[in-house]
């Protein structure tokens, strides 16, 4: 089996490991722009070829996270997109260095299918792209390149950086598809939940909330987007890196 955790990229400067979970679709490396800028091991999970259920592929991604199986694992922040948050955060929850470790979701739903809120994707429409996927995958994932990229100034650039990211059509994709059906996430204290302005998916919002000046799903690509973000995962990893330097406490 291929494994779940590549390894994308060494910046000097670090021993902080970069946990990039990708969304439906997507290759980790959607997140390159942002490699050179984070000093640190960075790591992109590959959970297109794994065949089990969204909860065994969450549980198999945090036995599997580069020395996160120990508390004395080295620190680590998770960063996932949509249904890579979602496989983030209850990946994040399995693991045993919590106290090492720090979770930032990019426009991830509590649900990606709606709610009584009215938020997220109707089931009727996600029922149409589900068949559409198997019908006409080529066009399904360029619509959702669309959708991903729709609310942006920058729709156009956008879209084709999706594009040069995207997995190619395959049945695979039609599995990892019904992993959105995942129920509520778990709770984690040490996190953040990124939403961007004008995203046609319309997440339904975990807090604690922030809200990046960027605007669509993709809204980290976009010139402010990643320029907020990188801003935040600057500011975790000092605090990280300043936790790790504290002596432990004596129970």
């Amino acid at each position: 089996m291929t494994p779940l955790w590549q390894k994308l990229q060494s910046t000097q400067g670090s021993d902080l490991n970069w946990l990039w979970l990708p969304g439906w679709s997507f290759r980790a490396d959607v997140f390159a722009p942002f490699f050179d800028s984070l000093p640190g091991h960075h790591w992109g999970a590959d959970y297109l070829s794994n065949d089990c259920s969204f909860e065994a592929a969450a549980s198999q991604l945090a036995a599997t996270a580069p020395d996160t199986d120990s508390l004395e694992g080295s620190s680590a922040i998770w960063i996932g997109w949509s249904l890579g948050g979602a496989l983030a955060a209850a990946a994040c929850a399995g693991t045993a260095a919590t106290r090492s470790q720090f979770l930032v979701t990019l426009a991830t739903g509590q649900r990606f299918l709606s709610d009584k809120t009215g938020s997220g994707m109707p089931r009727e429409d996600f029922e149409a792209f589900s068949q559409s996927l198997t019908s006409n995958a080529e066009t399904t994932l360029k619509r959702f390149t669309g959708l991903c990229a729709q609310g942006s100034s920058e729709a156009r650039s956008l879209i084709k950086q999706l594009k040069s990211s995207q997995h190619l059509a395959q049945s695979e994709l039609n599995r990892t598809l019904e992993w959105l059906r995942y129920e509520v996430l778990p709770p984690s204290p040490r996190s953040l939940h990124l939403y961007g302005h004008a995203d046609a998916l319309k997440p339904s919002q975990m807090p604690p909330v922030e809200l990046s000046p960027g605007e669509s799903h993709a809204f980290f690509l976009t010139t402010e987007g990643k320029h907020h973000l990188l801003e935040r995962l600057h500011q975790l990893a000092e605090q990280l890196q300043h936790e790790s330097a504290k002596p432990e406490e004596m129970p």
